[in-house]
């Protein structure tokens, strides 16, 4: 079976979606027992959202470190020790781009693990209202 190659999205695009779920302005209501429920519900959504975000990030972040390890370093380099030297220079070029292209992603990381911990800490104040 052919393997179908997965487009990688810009980091961007990953800060779009997670925007998107209007984190900011979710209200939290638990003045009743229904009231924290459907906050609960609407945060775990919102949390099921996140860790797929995410998982999708890292696969991504994972093809960009896989397109760079496969990078052949020889292509273009003379013999001898001349050759040791321009691949090793090449090496540490290539590593930062690398770098450069993984920042955004792992800012998006970040941010996404800040709102992970924050519905965390919801969770556990509002399963202390219910019990």
């Amino acid at each position: 079976m052919p393997q179908v190659e997965k487009k990688i999205l810009k980091a961007k695009e990953y800060e779009r979606m997670v925007s998107s779920l209007d984190i900011e302005s979710f209200e939290l209501k638990t003045s009743s027992i229904l009231e924290a429920r459907m906050t609960l519900i609407g945060i775990e959504r919102i949390e099921e959202n996140l860790l797929e975000i995410r998982r999708q990030v890292s696969a991504d972040m994972r093809s960009v470190k896989l397109k760079y390890l496969n990078y052949d370093y020889n292509k273009s380099s003379l013999l001898g020790s001349i050759k040791r030297t321009k691949v090793s220079s090449k090496r540490k070029s290539i590593d930062k781009k690398c770098d450069r292209e993984l920042g955004p992603y792992e800012n998006v990381l970040y941010i996404i693990d800040d709102y992970l911990e924050q519905i965390k800490d919801v969770k556990d104040y509002i399963s202390k209202i219910k019990a």
